[in-house]
C-alpha cells in the first residue's frame, strides 16, 4: 500500500469515526464566558452541551437552547415592559422578537420569597408571566423549591397546583384558611405547608 491510499484510507476512518459520534448540543450561554458561570450552566445542562458564550464565534453551529443565567429585577422590569438597557438585555429581546425561546436560569426576586411584601412579589410574579408570555421562561428541569400563595383560602387545587410545578413547600399567609381537603392533598402530594407571609 502506498503513503496515498494509506492517508485516504486513514481520512476515510476518520471521516467514518466522525459521523458516528453523536454531535454535543450547542448552546448559547448570554452572558460573557466565566469559569464559574460555565460550572453553574454545567450543573443544570450535564456535561453532553457544548457551550457558547456572548460574543464568542459560533463556527457555523446553530445553537439549540440560549441560557439566560441570571435576571435581575430591573432586568425583569425592562424585559417585560420591551426596554433593553446593556448588550445582553439586547440580544435577548432580539432573540424574543425573532421567536426564539430564552431560558432563565435563576430570577433575582425568588431569593426575596420569605421577606417581599406580598404586592411586590406579586409583581414580579406578574413580570414573570409575561415574560413567559414573550418566550423567556424558567429553565426547564429544576423545579422550585416553594410556591407563594397570597389569598386566605388555601384549597386542594391549589395545593394540587403547587405540586404540579415539583416545589416541595407551599407558603401561605398566617392568617390562611387551610381546607381539610387541602392539609390532605399536601400529605398525600408531599407538599409541605408553611405559614409565613
Amino acid at each position: 500500500m502506498d503513503v496515498n491510499e494509506l492517508a485516504a484510507a486513514i481520512a476515510r476512518q476518520v471521516l467514518q469515526q466522525l459521523r458516528e459520534t453523536p454531535q454535543k448540543t450547542c448552546v448559547m450561554v448570554l452572558e460573557q464566558r466565566d469559569a464559574h458561570l460555565a460550572e453553574m450552566v454545567r450543573g443544570y445542562l450535564g456535561e453532553d452541551a457544548d457551550l457558547l458564550f456572548c460574543g464568542e464565534d459560533t463556527a457555523g453551529r446553530t445553537p439549540s437552547r440560549y441560557i439566560l443565567p441570571y435576571v435581575t429585577c430591573t432586568e425583569m422590569a425592562d424585559l417585560a415592559a420591551g426596554r433593553a438597557q446593556t448588550p445582553v438585555q439586547q440580544e435577548v429581546l432580539r432573540l424574543l422578537l425573532s421567536g426564539v425561546p430564552v431560558e432563565a436560569l435563576e430570577f433575582e426576586y425568588k431569593t426575596y420569597a420569605e421577606t417581599a411584601p406580598g404586592p411586590l412579589f406579586s409583581l414580579y410574579q406578574a413580570y414573570e408571566k409575561t415574560l413567559a408570555s414573550y418566550g423567556l421562561r424558567p429553565f426547564a428541569h429544576k423545579a422550585p423549591d416553594a410556591v407563594r400563595h397570597w389569598q386566605n383560602l388555601v384549597t386542594a387545587p391549589v395545593v394540587e397546583q403547587a405540586a404540579q410545578t415539583g416545589a416541595a413547600c407551599l407558603c401561605v399567609r398566617r392568617d390562611a384558611v387551610i381546607t381539610p381537603l387541602a392539609a390532605e392533598a399536601a400529605k398525600n402530594l408531599n407538599i409541605s405547608i408553611h405559614r409565613q407571609l
